[in-house]
């Protein structure tokens, strides 16, 4: 894969992330909040590893991957996060 069709790639990838957040909020409105938090685990989990691609096709190039490492962290906050809501939803409905 060439430099420039993987950028694409990630850039392509990353907009159809985002997308789905749009999506989980729309579709699960109603539905439990395990469900939901699951879900939305899931899709911040993709965002995640979208951004470890994109930090490591700078590094790559030789580029230093910044602005990369720094939505890395962001993204693996929103997980962790995701995460406690998910398994604190399970735990209530058990």
């Amino acid at each position: 894969m060439t430099t420039g069709s993987r950028a694409d790639a990630i850039e392509e990838m990353s907009e159809l992330a985002e997308a789905l957040f749009d999506i989980i909020e729309e579709e699960n409105a109603d539905v439990p909040d395990i469900r939901h938090a699951v879900v939305e685990a899931l899709a911040h989990q993709n965002l995640y590893n979208i951004e470890m691609a994109a930090a490591l096709s700078a590094l790559s190039e030789g580029r230093r991957p910044d602005a990369e490492l720094d939505s890395l962290v962001l993204n693996m906050k929103a997980v962790h996060k995701s995460l406690v809501k998910a398994i604190t939803a399970w735990n209530e409905a058990e």
